[in-house]
């Protein structure tokens, strides 16, 4: 019986620990820090904002559906008149290459 209590117990924390981790792709990214706080009209010159549930580019506002994580993540954003579109978020660290709608973008920075 205490073997079961154990177990229940080290299964609870671990689903109560990665329920509180936040994703590596979540904050705000530009190609320099100059363009953190740009509101740009394309990848290059506009800084992207992640949430948990939401990517904000120079796009416009996209609603993250399906999401699969293996090395990056990989999203369907849902994204208004402009429909789903595919999204790779490889984030290490301070940096993360994206890919927006098959169309690689490129390095980006965390911004300060």
């Amino acid at each position: 019986m205490r073997k079961r209590i154990l177990a229940a117990c080290v299964m609870g924390a671990g689903i109560v620990s990665s329920a509180f981790a936040q994703e590596a792709f979540v904050g705000r990214w530009a190609v320099t820090p100059e363009l953190c706080h740009s509101n740009g009209q394309t990848a290059e010159t506009s800084a992207l904002v992640a949430t948990d549930t939401s990517l904000w580019w120079f796009d416009g506002y996209c609603r993250i559906g399906k999401m699969y994580k293996a090395r990056a993540v990989y999203v369907q954003a849902h994204c208004g008149s402009k429909g789903d579109i595919p999204v790779t978020l490889d984030a290490h660290g301070d940096r993360m290459r994206v890919i927006w709608n098959r169309n690689p973008v490129g390095e980006m920075k965390r911004c300060p």
